[in-house]
């Protein structure tokens, strides 16, 4: 069978566009890649004490009480009688923002899951400062898992 020039034309066009929208698509997933990585604040521009540290909003009790409302216990770690303290870090940003929440010791995934959930949605803190310039600032705290009787 021979194939004409026309039908050669079609071909060659047909397979010309599919490697143009494959090299497109891996364009978008580098791009989304590349924006999320640099978003990351790098451990070395954070500081483990500032001058003044970083303060929540009326208050330490006030951002207790903002991460309890946020967390619901997973029904798996009532189911399992779970109960003790995950221990979360992240970075309170010079804007003020809780940003880069790790756990550093965990109890059950679900409930790790629970105090990430609820650092992502903490409103702003005053930022901490040295000098009078905000900077970036670890903050960690134990967040407390109890059944109730």
């Amino acid at each position: 069978m021979e194939i004409t020039g026309k039908l050669m034309s079609k071909i060659q066009a047909t397979i010309l566009l599919r490697l143009i929208l494959v090299l497109m698509l891996v364009c978008a997933v580098n791009f989304v890649a590349n924006s999320q990585t640099q978003n990351l604040i790098k451990e070395s521009d954070v500081l483990v004490f500032a001058e003044e540290m970083p303060a929540f909003p009326n208050g330490s009790k006030a951002l207790i009480e903002t991460i309890v409302k946020t967390i619901n216990y997973p029904l798996d770690a009532i189911d399992k009688k779970v109960e003790g303290k995950v221990h979360v870090r992240f970075i309170i940003t010079k804007e003020g923002k809780a940003v880069q929440p790790s756990i550093i010791k965990g109890l059950l995934p679900s409930l790790d899951a629970e105090v990430i959930k609820a650092i992502n949605k903490l409103p702003k803190f005053v930022p901490g400062k040295n000098s009078g310039v905000p900077v970036n600032v670890w903050y960690a705290l134990p967040i407390s898992f109890k059944l109730s009787q």
